[in-house]
Parts: C-alpha cells; structure tokens; sequence
C-alpha cells in the first residue's frame, strides 16, 4: 500500500487554485473544453459590442471572409428569438460565439441600409454578451457547489490526519458509500463532470495516485447510483437483487470472484442468465434512457458494460 503525504488541507488547495474546471449546466454545456474556452473569449467580446454600440465602421471584410453560412444561420436566428428564450441556442452554438461571431454582426452592421437596422444589430450583439456573461456567472455558481462536494467526499476516502491510502480501505469505502446514498439524486451530471475534470488536470500533473482516488470515487458513484435505479419500476426477483448488490459492493477488482460466487457456485440462488437478463434489459435501457451524451450516462453505461462483460465471462465458465 501507497501512503501519500498531501493533507486534505494541502489537497484542497491544490485543487482549487490549480484546476480550470468545467461544469455541465441546465444548457448543456457538456464538454469540458467548451467552459475553458468561453471564459477566454467572453473577455475579448465586451470590446465589440461597445464598438458597435458607438456604429465606428472601421473596414473588417478582409477579417470576417471566413465566416460560415452557419453563422449567418446562427445570426439570424437569435434576431427572430425573444430575448428571454435566447440562451439555450447560445448555450447549443456556444463554440461558435467567438471573435469572429462579433465581427461578423459588426459587417452586417455596416452594410445595413438604415439605422433602425443598424440599432437591431447593436442590441442584439450587447444581449448576446450579456447572456453569455450570466450563463458563465452560473456556470461559476454550479462549479463551485460541485467542487464542494467532491472535496467533501474525497474528505471521507482519507485517513484521520488527511492523507490518502492506495486502495482505499474497506471501512472508508464504506464510509464513502454512505456518504453518496445521503446526498443521493444532489449527485448528477455536472458532479460527474467536475470529478473528470479533477482527474483529468491530476492526470497532466502526473499526480497518478491522486487519479486513483478520484477513479474509485467515481466507481463507487456508478456503484450506487446503478443500484438506486435498479430499484426502480418492476420488483426484482431477490437472488436477482443479491446478487447485484453483492456485486456493486464489491470493488471491480473483485467481481470474477464474486460474480463466481453468486452465478455460478454450488451455493448460489441466481443463475447467470437471469443476472445478465437484468445487466441487459433493465438496467441497460434505464442507462439508455438518460440525457443523450451527458457525463453521467457515459459513466453509466461504461461501468454497466464493463460488469456485463465480466458476468458473461463468469457464466461461460459454468457452460
């Protein structure tokens, strides 16, 4: 076993003050790259608006050549689109909202025949960034809270005076699950996202051991939520039931052993077809079910894959 000296204090602000982390807002921004690089372009679109505001028509054709017919669509769109119902399309099209967005509403301007068109063009240019502004405001808000709670719960994987210990052992693993069953549903996509996150800037320190932490996190996190939504809808048969929660228990590390026991010794009550009856149809339709490409169905769906792989191993032993 690996003991680490970083304390949870050190933990926390190292974290903190070092990750750019994204989140996954009610908008959907899912991808982690889109809130890193909004943030840098956001700074750089106050100046245009304020340009426009003032109507200075210095010549930009030669700059805004490259822009896309999908701009213009884009454009055009957010001037037919009330104010109030504008920031899901901005939050949609938001790695198209950059310089050259600007500078394209600043040619339009300029060739506007009158100025009521020209006003149009400079209100709408100030609403965009105005909304971009309050989706990343918020965006902050979300980072913070989920920030919160994984340092929280990484709280809970560490040794009384704040280290780490690889792998985890089995009574903060407990501790940890206990931790996660309480906050429940508060655990959802943007958690996810902020976990990945974190991983993914240990990952580019080279702090591999501070990776590991974050990735049993993560895997107790699928453990639990797979099996609170098994809970759902039709009763389980119970040697079905046992089987999954003696598994989930398990870390991944154990489930040829554990799988063996439950599927297919001379003790066990459920049968491998029945457990890979519920891995496939329940379960993997409830996973399907979930928010197309959000963080929390990919984390899902690849730990549900991983255990329906191994339990199908597990069964064609016994054939």
């Amino acid at each position: 076993q690996a003991r680490h000296s970083m304390g949870m204090a050190a933990g926390r602000s190292m974290l903190l003050l070092t990750l750019c982390l994204p989140a996954t807002a009610a908008w959907q921004l899912h991808t982690c790259h889109i809130m890193q690089t909004t943030q840098a372009r956001c700074a750089s679109h106050t100046a245009v608006p304020q340009r426009l505001a003032s109507f200075q028509r210095t010549p930009v054709g030669h700059v805004v050549a490259l822009a896309t017919a999908s701009q213009d669509e884009l454009i055009a769109t957010l001037r037919r689109t009330p104010e109030s119902e504008m920031e899901p399309i901005l939050a949609n099209n938001i790695k198209a909202i950059d310089q050259l967005f600007f500078l394209r509403l600043a040619e339009m301007s300029d060739e506007a025949n009158d100025e009521l068109e020209r006003d149009e063009i400079g209100r709408l240019a100030s609403t965009v960034a105005k909304t971009i502004e309050g989706m990343l405001q918020r965006a902050d808000a979300l980072l913070e809270d989920d920030a919160a709670k994984v340092q929280g719960l990484m709280a809970v994987m560490a040794s009384g005076d704040g280290t780490f210990t690889v792998p985890v052992p089995a009574d903060r693993l407990q501790t940890l699950r206990e931790a996660i069953r309480d906050r429940g549903m508060k655990l959802d996509d943007t958690f996810v996202a902020t976990v990945k996150a974190y991983m993914s800037k240990a990952n580019d320190d080279g702090l591999d051991d501070i990776v590991e932490v974050l990735r049993i996190l993560l895997q107790v996190f699928a453990a639990e939520r797979l099996l609170a939504l098994a809970q759902q809808g039709a009763e389980l048969d119970e040697s079905v039931r046992g089987a999954l929660k003696a598994t989930l228990e398990a870390q991944p590390t154990e489930w040829d052993e554990v799988l063996r026991a439950q599927l297919i010794s001379e003790d066990s009550d459920c049968d491998a077809d029945s457990f890979l009856g519920l891995l496939q149809d329940k379960m993997g339709e409830i996973v399907l079910g979930m928010p197309s490409g959000s963080a929390l169905q990919a984390l899902l769906a690849e730990y549900l894959s991983e255990l329906l792989g191994r339990a199908r191993a597990v069964g064609a032993e016994a054939a």
